[in-house]
């Protein structure tokens, strides 16, 4: 819960569209469509300063574009950062009726991050790129990092992904014991009902179709009891709110995540995916900011991963007040550890 010419670049990615010029010569505020890999995706650049480091980031989901939320808490980034929004193949501002579904595949997100991240270097002028990615975005993140590492000056993962069977295991137990913890009696019986997962494949692991969703909604609403956190009102708010969506597009919001969702648990690539063998090692450096009371992706999970991930240079950075959204639910920190981390990899 998935994030950026030469002839041949000239040949594979064009600009469809441009909302708004530059203000002045020192900033940026571009808003474009992309030929990215034979699809048509949206990328948002925006920055007080081209002299600034460039930050790209990788949404999660898969589907769940989060322009709103960025730009509603996390604004002043673009002081510090030329800040690129990038919604992913059929993803928010993406989204296109008759998408195919075949075109939802991990390596083909993993290939979409190299082509963008060429013509931002080459937009820009830059030799490196920082990458951020939250939730779905940090195991792509990961991916496009241990593949394409002379892109990228570092790769920062938040509510990070590890491995779809022993997160989805410790979540659902989390859950449970918080559900009798604060004895909710009813959120208890579902959870028994739905039963613990058997795998990591997210079409089969429970006992019943829609159990995976039914334990991260339990779960969201627990977290009304466990910590002063995101709510799913506000996560809904996000981008229903947002003056960056059109009102079609808050209509089809939802349809491309559940789109995205819905298709990728049948790419091989995806189901019982484990970055702790996956990617065991990257040539850049990585900075994990997991939230105290994350168990979307749980953080200890993220940590045994840390541990055992062979990198040049990385961090474990805590946030006590966050759960899966450090980025949102302590703003102005997030800003502080990212220009902290960049003039540490600089």
């Amino acid at each position: 819960m998935k994030f950026l010419l030469t002839v041949f670049m000239a040949s594979s990615l064009y600009a469809c569209k441009e909302e708004n010029p530059t203000k002045a010569a020192e900033s940026i505020v571009e808003s474009k469509y992309l030929d990215i890999n034979g699809t048509k995706q949206f990328v948002m650049i925006r920055g007080e300063n081209l002299k600034n480091p460039v930050l790209l980031h990788i949404h999660g989901g898969p589907g769940v574009s989060e322009i709103g939320g960025l730009r509603k808490y996390n604004k002043d980034l673009e002081k510090d950062f030329t800040v690129v929004y990038w919604d992913q193949r059929n993803a928010g501002k993406s989204y296109t009726e008759n998408f195919p579904a075949s075109e939802i595949k991990v390596q083909k997100y993993v290939s979409d991050v190299e082509v963008l991240a060429k013509y931002l270097k080459d937009r820009l002028q830059v030799n490196k790129i920082m990458l951020v990615g939250h939730s779905w975005g940090s195991q792509l993140g990961m991916l496009a990092a241990q593949k394409y590492p002379q892109h990228f000056s570092a790769f920062v993962g938040t509510g990070q992904q590890v491995a779809a069977y022993d997160g989805e295991l410790q979540s659902y137990r989390y859950t449970l014991a918080k559900a009798k913890e604060f004895k909710v009696d009813s959120l208890v019986q579902q959870l028994q009902f739905i039963g613990e997962p058997k795998s990591g494949d997210f079409r089969t692991m429970y006992a019943i179709p829609e159990g995976f969703s039914l334990q991260k909604f339990m779960l969201l609403e627990l977290n009304r009891k466990i910590y002063d956190g995101f709510t799913i009102e506000k996560l809904y708010a996000n981008f229903q709110e947002s003056d960056e969506y059109t009102a079609k597009e808050k209509e089809n919001y939802l349809n491309g995540a559940n789109f995205a969702n819905a298709h990728i648990q049948n790419d091989p690539d995806y189901i019982n995916f484990d970055l702790r063998k996956q990617v065991p090692e990257v040539k850049i450096p990585i900075f994990f900011i997991a939230g105290k009371f994350d168990y979307i992706n749980p953080t200890p999970l993220a940590k045994e991963y840390f541990d055992i991930l062979k990198a040049p240079k990385k961090e474990f950075v805590l946030f006590d007040k966050s759960g899966h959204d450090p980025a949102w639910e302590e703003t102005e920190r997030f800003r502080t550890e990212l220009n902290r981390i960049y003039k540490l990899v600089k």
